[in-house]
């Protein structure tokens, strides 16, 4: 879509380049309003391309906040059988 905007706008100040080429008149008023039009269409086609990088890094930083979280709770899990085995290591060398 990024790409379809920008070649909407140069296609129309193309098309609005020929039309007052061919008519041998100056149009400022119309060539003025197809520039602003396609100077919109160009400038929305690179806030869209902003917008959906931003989503994407938005998405890989969630995805690593939820590995990092996973890395966390498998470090927790790990410690709390460290802890059991040596208090059952304890408690079997204390009952020989």
């Amino acid at each position: 879509m990024i790409i379809f905007l920008r070649l909407i706008s140069i296609v129309l100040l193309c098309v609005i380049g020929y039309f007052c080429y061919t008519i041998k008149q100056p149009q400022v008023i119309v060539l003025a309003f197809s520039g602003f039009i396609a100077g919109i269409l160009f400038v929305l086609s690179y806030v869209l391309d902003i917008a959906r990088k931003l989503k994407a890094y938005k998405r890989e930083l969630e995805k690593n906040s939820i590995s990092s979280d996973e890395s966390d709770s498998k470090v927790k899990v790990l410690e709390s059988k460290i802890e059991v085995l040596e208090k059952a290591l304890k408690n079997a060398i204390e009952n020989k």
